[in-house]
């Protein structure tokens, strides 16, 4: 047997190996076993509130064995995350097929897509705040494509359903609510009916005949692009008229179209436009719980500076400012947010990095 020791996570270095899964109070398992400990894992434990875990006592994990046995993921990429990013992609093959029949039969499959809801729920609870880290780093190929922004969005909807503690039939219908919010964009528009707003009355037509689909489905898709101060459409309805599911799927909605314009990822100008730019028109509190959640995950990630180089994400200050402090290749500590003209150009994979 495997000699094991138990260690605090302030003591953990990256390479070490978990010894048993850790688990959460409710029985949900965060990490399994054999996982590798790496800066990010550390980072997750210690905002899991996770004050100890059990690692193999003689077993340093080198970066050259991880590379060798996941050649197409960067050392930092566990196990657990190869798996999602596996099942991720299926799920985004299984929407576009079900798309695809919208686009051909114009109807909904609505058993697949209920089926495909309830799996990216059951995700969520099990693989636990890690997931958005994971879905920063598979959302890259496709992030245009409809069926992976419907499924990312039903994702972030989702983990922020849970952060509010929503329960199993709410976070469920606010998922299924995520995945269709923009079914409309499959049906063809009709002649006179200008986007944005012919995507919202397309998909209200074909929900309009789907029985046993909750009514918060429905409300979600028309108001997904309503504004607290009734500067939306397709109603220009003010806060008190928008249902909750429909406020968080607006700014799942907007972080996910924001953070992949022209065709990069830069979920730091997504971040700033939440809190900045729509300020007032989208729910607060909701907006906050995503901020928080993003910018833990995005804790030593790698960067690309807009003077060209390269950098580490190393701290967020407690200010409101979503602009971090980042480490360069060569140690320079950056405070971005007190500089004007140096930004973040995008978000890179940790191979990437060059010494």
């Amino acid at each position: 047997m495997i000699p094991t020791i138990m260690i605090a996570v302030k003591d953990l270095t990256p390479g070490l190996m978990l010894s048993h899964p850790i688990i959460t109070p409710d029985g949900k398992i965060l990490l399994d076993r054999g996982g590798i400990i790496n800066q990010r894992t550390i980072e997750l434990l210690t905002i899991w509130d996770i004050n100890y875990v059990h690692i193999n006592s003689n077993d340093q994990v080198s970066e050259t064995s991880l590379q060798e046995q996941f050649p197409s993921y960067s050392t930092d990429i566990s196990v657990e995350c190869r798996r999602f990013l596996n099942n991720y992609d299926t799920l985004v093959t299984s929407v576009a097929n079900s798309f695809d029949f919208i686009r051909n039969q114009n109807k909904l499959p609505i058993l697949e897509l209920k089926d495909t809801s309830f799996t990216i729920y059951s995700s969520i609870l099990t693989t636990g705040p890690a997931i958005m880290d994971y879905l920063l780093i598979g959302d890259h190929q496709l992030a245009n494509e409809v069926s992976q922004h419907n499924v990312m969005v039903a994702y972030i909807s989702g983990l922020i359903g849970r952060q509010l503690k929503m329960n199993e039939s709410e976070l469920q219908t606010l998922t299924l609510s995520g995945l269709l919010h923009d079914i409309g964009k499959m049906v063809i528009a009709k002649e006179g009916l200008a986007e944005p707003h012919a995507h919202v009355v397309n998909g209200g037509q074909l929900l309009r005949n789907v029985r046993g689909l909750p009514e918060e489905v429905m409300l979600s898709l028309l108001q997904h692009h309503e504004y607290l101060d009734g500067t939306g459409f397709p109603m220009g309805v003010t806060s008190h008229k928008i249902h909750p599911y429909a406020k968080i799927i607006t700014i799942a909605n907007i972080f996910h179209v924001e953070t992949y314009k022209n065709d990069l990822c830069n979920p730091f100008a997504a971040l700033t436009i939440l809190s900045n730019d729509l300020f007032g028109k989208i729910d607060p509190i909701i907006c906050q719980i995503l901020i928080q959640q993003i910018r833990a995950s995005l804790l030593h990630t790698h960067v690309m500076l807009s003077d060209g180089r390269q950098a580490e994400v190393f701290y967020f200050p407690p200010s409101n400012s979503n602009s971090p402090i980042v480490q360069t290749l060569d140690k320079e500590i950056i405070d971005l947010s007190e500089s004007e003209d140096l930004t973040i150009h995008y978000l890179m994979n940790s191979d990437y990095m060059t010494s």
